[in-house]
């Protein structure tokens, strides 16, 4: 009698194993990719969007594949509240939404403006978040940006919105930001926080309706948890490429108003070397390792004669970029984080001194910067030029 109520109970318990109490099917559920939000601040209100896609076009498909362009849904509301406003969409959306999949954070610089730090506490408590969120900036209606789609019809996954944080090289391109990375920068009391802007170009590519392709346009920077502006696209690309030896970077090289040769070019991480001699701020050098790929020669010189004027032309370059950063108040080479660990009390003394800022027109005392060309392309060089 005990063995047959053994074996029944174990058959019960089977039963109730089977399946997945609770669990939905992939299609029962709207699942949210990229989300984005907006201020108003003379409404005092905030929108939320959020990007849905359609799993039929998600993954690449081998062979030929439907020539129908299928949707990408794009869903808006507003609320006085970030919840409210996310809640008035729930009440409009079935299937229910799903956001355990959001990959993206998109932020108009309005709101970055006056609710920044409302909504970083905010999406910290959301449960529902990861922390590897991408994080982006956009001047652009989010609208618009949530609506483009990557080239030959691809959904959205397979634009820059939706990519994570690369693992490879980039090449001639910005990098993009975790919400994680960006927060351990953001909160640090020396460096810089960066967050990539993104943006539609409407121009590089046609077809037989206008083509609109998200690229990546600059950073908005952020010093000792303040918004302290942006950087050009340009400036962007140097930083990332001096921060970022998996970086490379196609350089044109000029004189008087005439190119040289054109080069691409990877570089170690910058020696940062601290002067002693000065109580009150960081003083430094930089010295950068370069590895050039000549790619163009277009006019003609002695090997040592290029690789002089390429060296002459990266240090002014790598000071133009720091030098404009000092005038908005921007440690773009992030030679605070450094200097501050290992110069505890000089840093309080800075910090007391009550200057926000820490770097002077004196900080930078030069830049030295080697450039080892290894690669020609089949140019030829006489050999005792070397």
């Amino acid at each position: 009698m005990n063995n047959k109520i053994t074996k029944f109970l174990i058959i019960l318990l089977m039963l109730a194993l089977s399946g997945c109490t609770g669990s939905k099917n992939i299609q029962d559920l709207t699942y949210i990719v990229a989300i984005g939000l907006d201020y108003d601040e003379i409404k005092d209100e905030y929108t939320a969007y959020i990007q849905g896609l359609n799993f039929a076009n998600v993954a690449k498909q081998e062979g030929s594949r439907s020539t129908d362009p299928i949707p990408t849904f794009v869903g808006s509301a507003k609320g006085k509240t970030l919840n409210m406003a996310v809640s008035n969409l729930y009440k409009v959306s079935r299937p229910p939404l799903f956001f355990g999949h959001t990959k993206t954070l998109v932020l108009s610089k309005n709101l970055l403006k006056y609710k920044f730090k409302e909504v970083l506490e905010d999406v910290g408590r959301n449960r529902s978040l990861r922390p590897s969120l991408e994080l982006f900036v956009t001047g652009t209606n989010i609208e618009d940006i949530f609506s483009a789609k990557g080239l030959f019809d691809y959904p959205p996954v397979y634009t820059v919105l939706l990519t994570e944080e690369k693992s490879e090289g980039i090449e001639n391109d910005i990098d993009s930001t975790s919400l994680m990375h960006f927060l351990r920068k953001y909160y640090e009391p020396m460096g810089t926080a960066l967050i990539p802007n993104i943006a539609i170009d409407r121009q590089s590519w046609h077809s037989d309706e206008e083509v609109a392709s998200l690229y990546l346009d600059g950073y908005s920077v952020f010093q000792d948890e303040t918004l302290k502006g942006e950087i050009s696209a340009s400036e962007s690309m140097t930083v990332d490429w001096l921060q970022n030896k998996k970086n490379s970077l196609d350089y044109a090289l000029y004189e008087e108003g005439e190119v040289l040769s054109t080069f691409k070019l990877t570089a170690d991480e910058p020696k940062v070397k601290y002067h002693e001699d000065h109580a009150n701020f960081p003083e430094f050098s930089l010295e950068v390792n370069v590895e050039a790929e000549l790619l163009e020669k277009i006019n003609d010189m002695p090997f040592k004669e290029l690789q002089a004027k390429l060296q002459k032309s990266l240090e002014e370059k790598i000071t133009k970029v720091y030098e404009h950063g000092f005038e908005k108040k921007m440690d773009l080479f992030d030679v605070g984080g450094r200097w501050y660990r290992s110069h505890p009390d000089k840093f309080h003394e800075l910090e007391n001194s009550g200057d926000k800022f820490y770097l002077s027109d004196s900080s930078l005392k030069k830049v030295k910067v080697k450039v080892e060309i290894k690669h020609f392309n089949a140019y030829r060089y006489i050999k005792e030029t070397r």
